[in-house]
């Protein structure tokens, strides 16, 4: 995961990561259709990136706390938001690392899990969302689910290509690995976690739609 977003920062793929000026606005829509409007405390921002959203996310709280896998991407990121209140951290990939337990008043995490390379990882993040949560805080979570049939036997199929894969843009880490709904509602289950508010919509992946997920720990 290191390797293949430190590749994406540099620009050695030429892939699109998202338009910078947008940022702001899809927090907004975020927040806006799940019914929430949370502002101030401490949020968590599970993969910043470059720090399209961290900027507005300084705006509305006290303290923002932006991780990342990626070394190269936090580097874009400090040089992209210089406001006094965000602490940007390294993570492995696997857990939350060095984010204490129940610190988020609000939780981050937008066009992330659809870039995870399988189900265990997805699983733990899950389960490190509802680790950092504040007693009555919230994660506000975007992630594609799997639809039917058809995209089950594509997920079958794609899964040890893309394993196989060289380049960084056409490996697991970055073609990700989706979950089907009932798949979702077992791995948030075992996580601890409970559905506040939901909202769906179309997908950029074949055979499935986003879901839009408000969070809170049971």
């Amino acid at each position: 995961m290191r390797r293949t977003w430190d590749a994406l920062a540099a620009g050695e793929t030429g892939v699109y990561v998202g338009d910078p000026a947008r940022g702001a606005a899809e927090l907004e829509g975020l927040f806006g259709r799940l019914g929430g409007d949370p502002r101030s405390g401490t949020c968590v921002e599970v993969g910043c990136g470059p720090g399209r959203m961290t900027g507005a996310l300084a705006d509305r709280f006290d303290s923002v706390i932006a991780l990342d896998v990626s070394p190269a991407m936090l580097e874009q990121a400090r040089g992209n938001v210089t406001a006094a209140n965000v602490r940007f951290q390294l993570v492995s990939g696997e857990r939350l690392d060095g984010v204490d337990d129940g610190v988020a008043d609000v939780l981050v995490c937008y066009l992330v899990l659809q870039h995870l390379p399988d189900a265990s990882v997805v699983r733990s993040y899950l389960r490190e969302f509802a680790r950092v949560l504040a007693p009555r805080g919230e994660a506000y979570v975007q992630i594609p689910v799997l639809e039917g049939w058809v995209g089950r036997a594509r997920r079958m199929l794609r899964t040890p290509l893309v394993r196989l894969a060289r380049r960084p843009e056409h490996g697991a880490a970055f073609r990700g690995y989706r979950l089907t709904r009932v798949e979702l509602r077992h791995a948030l289950d075992a996580a601890g976690l409970r559905v506040v508010a939901e909202d769906e919509g179309p997908s950029a992946y074949r055979s499935c739609r986003d879901r839009f997920l408000r969070l809170a720990a049971r």
